[in-house]
């Protein structure tokens, strides 16, 4: 009998909505789009305090007046400023935070489009030309070649060539001469 008296209790706390006409999916609607001003993150259809009994019975009075959605929300708006709204107003500078995210979802799907082509794409396959030898340079390159194998202690099988340094006139050892004169 006390658990009766008790829930009848808090049962005459909380305020009735009046009745009229509208419908309580359309209140509870409206509930979910205004913040409570004391709870943080809540709307008044979540928060569990006064003020939020209070805003509700507000909502469900102005609605039996046959007041609309928007005219409740400037209502609380002009009271309490538009961050009471959970949603930002889809309008002026507002209206790039509704913005933002799709534009920038859509520049990621463009990029990523523009990645998988371009890595998809038939790249002719590289030639490496070959080195263009000037014909003055091959007795440069064949003593280079026979110094080479000599160093690595093998023996040259190719016929020693003197060359001539241009400019100066002097010619150059052949192989296995040293330019000195030997003493012993």
């Amino acid at each position: 009998m006390a658990s009766l008296a008790q829930v009848n209790g808090l049962h005459a706390q909380t305020p009735e909505p009046p009745e009229g006409s509208y419908s309580e999916s359309q209140a509870q609607g409206i509930d979910r789009m205004i913040m409570c001003p004391v709870c943080p993150a809540e709307t008044i259809d979540q928060a569990q305090v006064e003020i939020s009994f209070q805003m509700r019975a507000v909502v469900r009075e102005m609605l039996a007046d046959g007041k609309e959605r928007d005219e409740i929300l400037d209502f609380f708006v002009e009271r309490y400023g538009k961050d009471i709204l959970a949603a930002p107003p889809k309008t002026g500078a507002n209206l790039v935070a509704w913005l933002a995210p799709v534009g920038g979802f859509g520049a990621g799907l463009v990029a990523v489009f523009l990645i998988i082509r371009s890595m998809s794409r038939q790249r002719p396959a590289l030639v490496r030309a070959q080195p263009v030898q000037d014909a003055g340079l091959i007795p440069y390159l064949e003593l280079v070649d026979r110094h080479l194998d000599l160093t690595r202690g093998g023996t040259s099988n190719q016929p020693s060539y003197s060359v001539e340094s241009r400019g100066t006139g002097v010619p150059e050892q052949a192989e296995g001469q040293t330019g000195k004169e030997d003493n012993g």
